[in-house]
Formats: structure tokens, C-alpha cells, sequence
């Protein structure tokens, strides 16, 4: 309730207020959860494959990967005339710092049963995460500004364009040494959707609300 409160507000200081702490709300939920993920070893989602790929290439702390596979997005984006705003701008650079915060408190998991509950339950909030970032409608993270650019020139369902993404974006990931996994195919599979249904689930009468539709 909160989340759609903040979301359906109207313009001014504190409606700009709350849409700016909606954002960095998703993008902390979505990067805890990115740290669990990394931390269960059981293969990390697509797009962190592409990111763990160019840190074993690189050498830099997966945190500035994450920055820079953020600014390439922001460029394909544009191209598919899905147009950054402030946050998409942001959201590469607080994500890398966040994660390289949060990753050294972030305990390994051991057992199979609870690393698998783990990646799943971190899927399903990261999807939540980022339903958020997109529900504040001041700048998506740059991987979801891709998703809305090319559910725009395709056509096709939100959950059909991301799991097609990930396909795209594992595939590069595992070209480049990434982590790969059963979790891979779990995130792969599940973040798509599960962002399609909490973005209805947030509801209120928003652009990227009725493009989940």
C-alpha cells in the first residue's frame, strides 16, 4: 500500500520525494537480493552472468562491472528510443557501490534445499525491486529501460521480451567465464514474470503499469 501510495501521488517536492525513495528502495531490495544470489553458488541470473563475465575478464570488483555493463545498457536503450531519465543514469553507479558494500556482510549459504529457497525467494523480491524502480517513473534501472524499449518495437508480452533478454544476455555471460547454474535458469525463467505480476500488483494508472499488461 505504501509503494502505490508514494507511486500514485502527484507532482511537487514530495511527490518527487516519494518517487525518489521508491527508486532507491527497488534498487537496495533488488541489490540484496543480487548478493544472496551470488552468495547461494548455485549460478547467478543471466545478466549478472554478463556481469561476473566481465569481472573475470577485467579483474575490476564486480561492483564497476556492474557500472559499466549499467552505462552499455543506457546506451542500448537510447537506441530503442527508450529514453534515460535521472534515476536510469543513477541506478548503475548506486547499484555497483551498494553491492560492493553489502556483499562482504552477506554470509555464504551451505545445504542444497536452502541455497535453492534462497536464489528463489531472492528472485522473487528482486522482481519486486524491480517493479519499484520502474513503478517510481523517475528513470528505470538501464537493463529495464531495454526490456520497455523493445516490448515498444516488438510488441510482445513484458515477461516474453525478459526472458528473451536473459537468453541474449546469458549467452554473452557464459561466452566470458561467467557463473552458471541452476540458479541461472531459475532467475532466468522466474524474474520476468514475477516483475509483470508485481507491477500489477502495485497498480495505479502508469505508463509502465499498462505495460505490463
Amino acid at each position: 500500500m505504501v509503494a502505490v501510495e508514494l507511486g500514485r501521488s502527484g507532482h511537487g517536492f514530495r511527490s518527487l520525494t516519494g518517487r525518489v525513495t521508491l527508486l532507491l528502495v527497488g534498487s537496495l531490495l533488488a541489490t540484496l537480493c543480487y548478493a544472496i544470489t551470488i552468495r547461494a553458488h548455485l549460478g547467478l541470473g543471466p545478466l549478472f552472468v554478463l556481469q561476473d563475465g566481465v569481472t573475470r575478464q577485467t579483474g575490476i570488483a564486480i561492483g564497476n562491472s556492474v557500472m559499466v555493463v549499467g552505462f552499455v545498457l543506457v546506451l542500448v536503450a537510447v537506441g530503442l528510443r527508450s529514453w534515460p531519465g535521472p534515476g536510469t543514469l543513477a541506478l548503475p553507479v548506486i547499484g555497483g557501490v551498494t553491492l560492493d558494500l553489502l556483499l562482504p556482510h552477506v554470509p555464504t549459504i551451505h545445504g542444497w534445499v536452502l541455497r535453492s529457497a534462497a536464489v528463489l525467494a531472492a528472485t522473487w523480491m528482486m522482481a519486486l525491486g524491480g517493479a519499484l524502480m520502474i513503478r517510481a517513473s523517475v528513470g528505470v534501472a538501464a537493463y529495464d529501460a531495454v526490456m520497455l524499449g523493445l516490448r515498444r518495437v516488438l510488441g510482445r508480452p513484458l515477461g516474453l521480451t525478459r526472458i528473451a533478454m536473459e537468453t541474449a544476455v546469458l549467452m554473452a555471460g557464459w561466452l566470458l567465464g561467467g557463473s552458471v547454474g541452476v540458479g541461472t535458469v531459475v532467475t532466468g525463467l522466474l524474474i520476468g514474470p514475477g516483475i509483470q505480476f508485481w507491477l500489477r500488483m502495485l497498480g495505479g494508472p502508469t505508463k509502465a503499469t499498462a505495460l505490463a499488461s
